[in-house]
């Protein structure tokens, strides 16, 4: 999840001018997902194990990250996404310390070049979604980008036993140079499957009971294998 260091400057610079004075306020639940891909892919392995046992580890240092959780698509060509969930009151003094962590890793050699990060961005936590607490624990993650999916959307997917959990997120930041089309909200779902095929099915109907994106192509709507979970 490396950027150069000058653009780590630089987005920390423009983030400094929005950051708002320390408040009282609650912590709220934020997301922040990295899409990536590997520019070699002979070099899989040596990839991996940067990710989970160098740069997820480093991540969960900066304080307010909470959880990691990586993927890697079933079929795309942008096939890694990494998810992090935050606890802050102060998103944008969150976001200019993960951005200082990543400069410094990058200064003693713990980043890769290995990694071309294709989007960066952060999203709010926009509602309860829905759950059901007896779901086995899942070993998927469906990430459904739109204009908006209603609560009682979301309910139906999950009391249909198409997904164990659905989370709704709000855009907030997009850090990258390039532009990129961001839909307003994101969902989570959480599925469990013995199979891709079978995990590709349930998306299948998911996609189906929600109707159309928000523009973004097949990136839209992606569907990754769990292959990480870990808790700071």
């Amino acid at each position: 999840m490396r950027a150069r260091p000058a653009v780590l400057r630089s987005a920390a610079a423009g983030l400094l001018l929005l950051a708002s004075a320390a408040s009282a306020a609650e912590p709220r639940e934020w997301l922040m997902m990295v899409k990536s891909r590997n520019l070699d892919p002979a070099r899989s392995a040596e990839f991996d194990h940067w990710y989970d046992d160098i740069d997820i580890p480093d991540v969960l240092e900066v304080p307010g990250y909470e959880r990691a959780r990586r993927g890697h698509a079933v079929t795309g060509e942008k096939p890694y996404v990494a998810l992090y969930t935050i606890s802050s009151s102060d998103i944008d003094k969150t976001i200019i310390a993960m951005l200082m962590a990543s400069w410094r890793m990058d200064q003693v050699g713990r980043g890769t070049p290995l990694i071309k990060v294709t989007e960066r961005l952060y999203y709010r936590r926009a509602g309860k979604g829905a759950r059901d607490a007896g779901a086995a624990k899942p070993t998927y993650l469906y990430l459904h980008r739109s204009a908006g999916v209603s609560a009682a959307a979301m309910r139906g997917v999950v009391d249909a036993g198409l997904a164990g959990n659905a989370v709704p997120y709000d855009i907030y930041q997009v850090l990258m140079h390039d532009p990129v089309t961001v839909p307003k909200q994101l969902v989570l779902f959480e599925l469990s499957a013995d199979s891709d095929a079978a995990a590709e099915e349930a998306a299948r109907r998911i996609q189906q009971r929600l109707g159309g994106t928000g523009g973004c192509g097949a990136d839209c709507e992606t569907l990754y294998r769990l292959v990480r979970d870990v808790e700071g």
